[in-house]
């Protein structure tokens, strides 16, 4: 059983607010609870404290004993906290003591929230350790997230989470060991207009709270999206740049905030057309292949591969996409105008998106040492993103800026 929309309005109905907290704070503990289901499901959530009350399909309150018109009495301090239908309503025992997050003994309104409205949206009790829909409260955690089998089980009746992306890329740091070693670390980030969702590539998933706003993780840069973001990064280079429209920017990550003169004295923002000399502006999407020192530039059906060590375009170049990555399956191809091109060290691997889909480039030794017959940087045929990467979904735009305090 599952509701028939994606947009579902909700309300805290005003002869039920709890007496134990302030409805600014009861407000915002649930739209967080309805921002948590978001982020693992096609599903939108939007408050609705105007519409007559049959319009609204989630409505939400608090009482004691015999309340809000239900057949079901509370029972008072202890057992039930709440309960739900599928479909329908949550209410909440005001006689429990409920705490916001973080803030020491009680019951988490929020934690029962997350709880209820899973009963609401279809879902029965999971008798797995780790499920917030398991049948048992357990005390207050500081970070509970809804983890891998509540997000396949509202996934099961609400489906994936589907959408394009500007651009798409890894982003990599240095960190030195408590034994002084200097490791590599990287995680891919996603990039939809002026919001990003950082990808956890070892869990597979994305990082609870996301998305986020650019501005919040990129200090300087445009705050309504990029085209691309490459990063430079051989034995005499390691510089990070971010492209929109005709012009680039260079970050500085060590302090977390754009440049506005680099070490060579060039000021940013600056023209595509100066830092990288025959590359046309603005650019579709763009990544640095670390193999071959190139960056790969991509405009309508064109690529334009640039050589950072001679700063100038590579001979032959620009030519075809379909020329450089020609399709192993006939006519399985993205054509032209790439929505977002990176190279994953995860993977070790190439990759091109437009729309919803991707496209993996043929691997320069494993693919091609299992098949020898795979033409060079062939695309291998297409994929849905939502089966590579789970779970980045969107957040309807009211909800955006709730987040956990």
């Amino acid at each position: 059983m599952a509701f028939s929309k994606m947009v579902l309005k909700w309300r805290l109905i005003g002869e039920g607010y709890s007496s134990q907290l302030t409805i600014q704070d009861q407000r915002h503990i649930i739209s967080l609870a309805f921002r948590m289901w978001s982020e693992v499901s096609p599903l939108d959530f939007v408050e609705d404290t105007f519409s007559p009350l049959e319009f609204v399909d989630i409505k939400l309150g608090f009482g004691t004993g015999r309340h809000l018109g239900c057949n079901q009495k509370f029972d008072g301090t202890g057992q039930e906290f709440a309960h739900a239908w599928f479909l329908g309503d949550v209410h909440f025992d005001d006689d429990e003591h409920f705490t916001a997050p973080n803030t020491g003994s009680g019951i988490s309104l929020l934690k029962v929230a997350v709880h209820e409205i899973g009963h609401v949206l279809g879902l029965p009790h999971i008798y797995r350790t780790g499920s917030i829909m398991q049948p048992s409260y357990l005390p207050q955690e500081s970070g509970f997230e809804i983890n891998w089998m509540d997000r396949k089980a509202i996934q099961h009746l609400y489906g994936g989470c589907k959408g394009q992306f500007n651009t798409v890329f890894d982003w990599i740091r240095k960190e030195r060991t408590q034994y002084g070693e200097v490791v590599i670390r990287f995680n891919t980030y996603f990039m939809r207009d002026g919001w990003y969702w950082l990808y956890e590539n070892r869990t597979n998933r994305t990082r609870y709270g996301d998305p986020v706003a650019l501005q919040v993780g990129w200090h300087g840069i445009p705050t309504d999206g990029v085209d691309a973001c490459v990063h430079v990064w051989n034995r005499n280079t390691d510089a990070v740049y971010f492209f929109k429209g005709t012009q680039y920017w260079r970050y500085d990550d060590d302090n977390d905030q754009v440049l506005t003169v680099d070490p060579e004295g060039h000021l940013y923002p600056r023209l595509i057309s100066e830092g990288f000399p025959g590359v046309p502006s603005p650019i579709d999407t763009a990544f640095y292949d670390r193999r071959d020192y190139h960056i790969y530039f991509f405009k309508g059906t064109y690529v334009y591969v640039f050589d950072v060590t001679a700063n100038s375009l590579a001979p032959g170049f620009p030519r075809k996409i379909t020329a450089v990555f020609p399709a192993v399956t006939s006519g399985d191809h993205p054509g032209g105008n790439i929505d977002a091109a990176y190279f994953s060290y995860t993977h070790n691997a190439v990759f091109l998106f437009k729309d919803t889909q991707f496209w993996r480039v043929v691997g320069r030794s494993r693919d091609r040492w299992r098949r020898p017959s795979l033409p060079r940087n062939g695309l291998l045929p297409r994929r849905k993103v939502e089966e590579q990467w789970f779970d980045i979904c969107n957040v309807h735009s009211s909800a955006l800026k709730v987040a956990r305090r």
